[in-house]
């Protein structure tokens, strides 16, 4: 596949698409910008914009396609619309973007009303599982790195407070060890769905998450509280925990969690996200230094 052009065969080939798709442009898909003429300058529109809201798509096949430097395809459907979506890698000039080509393909498909409605929900699905865990149903890296991250940089109040708490099981190798990996899952499950019982908003600018960062590791993200808010939310959730999982009729496994806080408040403006994973990070294993140490654990609300 063809991925260096100059500005002119690129003029040339967006032209050409236009005769027969719908929409045709070249984006910035890491700033989540439409670029202007040949990709030698960014527009402000955020390209997203296009399925009518300002948050990255969950499943960015432009990104992907930037990534790989080749070429990604998805099927959207919006307000009963079916859209083929086909991104493709691009260096114009040495200047990285994708272009992004859209077709509506809702009258071409030979589909009763019935089938379209099935296709829906397997895509919307396929959309889901890409963003989520499937052992513990929470959001996964992927979600945080190319969905939420990105969100907050192009379409949130710079000034925003952002909260986030790094979890820890203790012990978990342990766990595992002495009853099996099957046990140590069905205890990270519980774990996990628990905190989304307290952390699952998607509300702008008030989004309250719960991301499987990796392991036994667990991220709450809050947004739009204070911090102080933040540490008394999380305080009393976990005072309510129910610290015993219980795998079988025969099997209880009692556990705990080591937390670490952090919050924008007190990174300034010039906050970035790690900087603020990187300060909860470290709270944590000062957390569990003291713990194995055996002094008493610091308050939350220090």
């Amino acid at each position: 596949m063809k991925t260096t052009f100059t500005k002119s065969e690129a003029e040339v080939y967006l032209d050409l698409m236009r005769i027969d798709h719908d929409v045709v442009r070249l984006v910035n898909p890491v700033e989540q910008r439409v670029c202007g003429g040949s990709g030698s300058e960014e527009e402000r529109t955020v390209c997203s914009e296009l399925w009518g809201h300002c948050e990255r798509c969950e499943n960015c096949t432009s990104l992907r396609a930037l990534q790989k430097k080749s070429q990604a395809y998805k099927v959207e459907i919006l307000k009963k619309r079916t859209f083929l979506v086909f991104s493709r890698y691009m260096e114009i000039d040495g200047r990285a973007c994708v272009a992004e080509i859209v077709s509506d393909i809702t009258d071409q498909l030979v589909l009763d009303s019935d089938q379209k409605d099935q296709i829906s929900r397997i895509i919307t699905n396929y959309n889901y599982l890409l963003i989520t865990d499937p052992l513990t149903g929470v959001y996964n890296r992927r979600f945080l790195d190319e969905h939420f991250l990105p969100s907050l940089k192009c379409c949130h109040d710079p000034h925003l407070t952002v909260n986030l708490a790094f979890i820890d099981l203790d012990d978990f190798k342990h766990i595992n060890d002495r009853y099996g990996h099957s046990a140590g899952d069905r205890l990270l499950k519980d774990a996990a769905g628990f905190w989304k019982l307290y952390f699952n908003s998607r509300t702008k600018g008030k989004e309250q998450l719960v991301v499987r960062f990796g392991g036994d590791e667990l991220l709450i993200i809050a947004a739009g509280i204070s911090c102080r808010t933040f540490r008394e939310e999380i305080d009393r959730a976990y005072a309510r925990m129910q610290k015993i999982c219980y795998y079988s009729d025969t099997v209880q496994i009692p556990f705990s969690l080591t937390f670490g806080i952090s919050s924008t408040e007190e990174l300034g403006e010039d906050w970035t996200w790690d900087m603020l994973i990187n300060r909860a990070d470290r709270r944590m294993y000062d957390e569990k230094a003291r713990h194995k140490s055996g002094q008493s654990p610091l308050s939350l609300h220090n």
